[in-house]
């Protein structure tokens, strides 16, 4: 006769099924565990592959790879007045843009992707006959939500200035540093 009585079956079937050892157990966490680490690991690394801020003038800002970040474009243009060029050269941890000459009412821009971690940096010093300045021209922790894809600056003989993207509106003004006497 089969027994019908279902807390009867659960006590004696279990009863006959050996016991996973507590060394099995142990082991099938450890390996959990580290597949884990493996795989946070590899995604790890293909973000840090992916996340490089890549910005090459030359070939118009285009990068070799994928990156998942949206690509930024910063303009600067000389807006100092009639026969007045500036030289601008600027850097991040990763590439130096070299120095450009800027002539009057000319732009010079250069597009790049914001490295995944949100420390991308871009630094230019900007000289002219009457003054230089160094300064931060993109910088993700302030830039990220006032110009994420395009950023604009104008220089004039007063100051710096750096406009919002959305809608276009002046933000930051840096002035000239006094001359050093």
């Amino acid at each position: 006769m089969v027994p019908t009585n279902l807390g009867y079956l659960r006590r004696n079937f279990t009863q006959h099924i050996p016991a996973v050892s507590s060394i099995h157990q142990r082991y099938f966490r450890e390996t959990i565990v580290a597949m884990k680490q493996v795989l946070l690991l590899v995604i790890f690394v293909a973000f840090w592959e992916a996340s490089s801020a890549v910005a090459n003038p030359n070939t118009g800002g285009e990068e070799n790879g994928f990156n998942p970040m949206p690509k930024t474009t910063v303009r600067v243009r000389n807006l100092l007045g009639e026969g007045l060029t500036l030289i601008i050269h600027c850097k991040s941890k990763n590439d130096d843009l070299g120095p450009h000459l800027i002539q009057p009412n000319d732009t010079y821009e250069w597009s790049f992707h914001r490295n995944f971690f949100g420390r991308t940096l871009f630094f230019c010093g900007i000289h002219w006959i009457h003054g230089s300045i160094v300064y931060d021209i993109y910088k993700t922790s302030r830039d990220f939500r006032r110009c994420s894809t395009d950023c604009y600056w104008e220089i004039t003989n007063k100051a710096l200035y750096g406009y919002t993207q959305v809608p276009q509106e002046l933000d930051i003004e840096v002035p000239w540093p006094a001359p050093k006497k």
